[in-house]
């Protein structure tokens, strides 16, 4: 239950994060209306709970895969999100939803290595 709370918590802070940075270029409304917030929350955890995927209890599911799901998740979330809150979805979606994806990807895989670095030097510091 903590890793699954864990994984939905860590979803709301890199959403919230994307959403900021949407309304800072302007692609979404400044106002944001309960509706937004909550399905932004709802959406940001499911799209967290959804990167379970790579943790290590499916470790006989090859990267690509596991990230070709994630990103098919991951976009049908997103669109489900639009739905709720009536935003269009056309070929603008597509031009900053892969964009964007690329971003928190490379955020988490860099925030990850530097968590493995730091885990690293601890134990080599322990062991001398």
């Amino acid at each position: 239950m903590t890793k699954i709370f864990r994984y939905a918590m860590n979803g709301m802070g890199y959403g919230a994060v994307v959403y900021l940075i949407l309304i800072a270029i302007g692609v979404t409304p400044a106002h944001v209306s309960v509706v937004n917030a909550v399905s932004l929350l709802v959406l940001s955890a499911a799209i967290g709970l959804l990167s379970l995927i790579f943790d290590d209890g499916y470790e006989g599911l090859p990267l690509p895969l596991a990230l070709g799901i994630h990103l098919v998740g991951t976009a049908l979330l997103t669109m489900g999100y639009m739905a709720v809150n009536v935003w269009s979805i056309d070929w603008s979606f597509w031009a900053i939803f892969v964009p964007l994806y690329a971003m928190v990807w490379l955020a988490v895989t860099v925030d990850q290595h530097f968590r493995v670095v730091k885990i690293n030097r601890a134990l080599q510091k322990r062991n001398k």
